[in-house]
């Protein structure tokens, strides 16, 4: 499995230097055109999704976007995206749920308040939310980073925790190590580089940010063996909006995350989901984060990469709907 993976990211690879060297590259151009018919149309929102905003005690504003009723799901993205990269769930689960998808401080339509971003002040943008929209029994889905941001939330919020959420969901996420030790130093010092020309104005690697063969490859990273092109084209129209201080500052906040303690704290019923081909967050990351938890649940979906909801959003919407239909009811009290 492992040579699979290194051989996919290393095929990846060589594509990319061709891209380069070549300009448009034929096997881009075939991999771009690539349609999904029963994946494509659910890319994008539905027409009658709700725009609303809350107001955090730091004075962010965050977006949020809504559909259905029913058991709420809320769900959080990962570094670079926005909320309408859940628009496949916005489609597959209001029928039966209220699905509520915020956008992280700093991307989409949140704006950063006082304290910054980071993973930390996002938990507690989580708990504003779910106060302000008084969201009870509710199940919490995060993505990649969004998964970061959960654990921080289940760690540092148990009380809301236990009073409001029924079940929670990790997604293509890490419990910790997103930087290996030996590369830390190396990855803050990037970083301070990288924090410096975003002050001065001058916003780092903006040649990904085109419509460039090579920004096209490296969003479809993101994805397993055989993507939608719109699927990863909409990655990179995600990637290339995405607000660049804010984008440095969370890489750099994510350098030393750690959320171990709050797993093996957390007793909340939960499912872990992992894409077999998944570059960023692997297989072995899920694994981990399935034994810290004391009540989990572990789905591995064989072929697909890092962007799920996109990529798989047909099994993807009924593993939590599976999940969620299975919870009880939790006791809620006001907060």
């Amino acid at each position: 499995m492992k040579a699979r993976r290194n051989a996919f990211a290393a095929g990846l690879a060589l594509s990319a230097a061709a891209a380069g060297a070549a300009g448009l590259s034929k096997s881009v151009e075939t991999l771009k055109s690539r349609a999904k018919p029963l994946v494509d149309p659910l890319l994008e929102l539905p027409d009658d999704v709700e725009r609303s905003e809350v107001t955090t005690p730091d004075g962010a504003r965050i977006h949020l976007i809504q559909r259905g009723s029913g058991r709420p799901i809320l769900l959080v993205h990962g570094i670079t995206i926005r909320s309408e990269v859940w628009a496949p769930q916005m489609h597959l689960l209001a029928d039966h749920y209220r699905i509520v998808a915020m956008d992280v401080r700093g991307h989409g339509r949140s704006s950063v308040g006082a304290e910054g971003v980071g993973r930390r002040i996002a938990a507690s943008d989580i708990a504003t939310v779910i106060k302000s929209l008084n969201l009870e029994d509710l199940v919490i889905v995060g993505h990649s980073m969004g998964g970061m941001i959960l654990m921080e939330f289940a760690g540092r919020y148990s009380k809301l925790l236990s009073e409001r959420v029924a079940g929670l969901v990790f997604m293509d996420t890490a419990a910790s190590g997103v930087v290996p030790a030996p590369f830390v130093p190396v990855a803050r010092a990037a970083g301070k580089v990288l924090g410096g020309r975003v002050q001065a104005g001058h916003p780092p690697l903006r040649f990904l940010n085109g419509d460039s063969d090579l920004a096209w490859l490296v969003a479809r990273l993101g994805f397993g063996s055989a993507p939608s092109g719109r699927a990863v084209a909409q990655l990179r129209e995600f990637q290339a909006a995405a607000a660049p201080s804010a984008v440095v500052a969370s890489g750099i906040d994510l350098i030393d995350h750690d959320g171990r303690w709050a797993l093996a704290a957390t007793t909340t019923p939960s499912l872990v989901l992992v894409g077999s081909r998944d570059l960023l967050t692997p297989v072995r990351q899920a694994r981990r984060i399935a034994r810290l938890l004391a009540n989990s649940r572990l789905e591995v979906l064989p072929g697909a990469g890092h962007q799920l909801m996109q990529e798989r959003p047909r099994e993807v919407s009924r593993l939590i709907d599976e999940f969620a239909s299975s919870l009880p009811e939790t006791n809620t009290a006001d907060s």
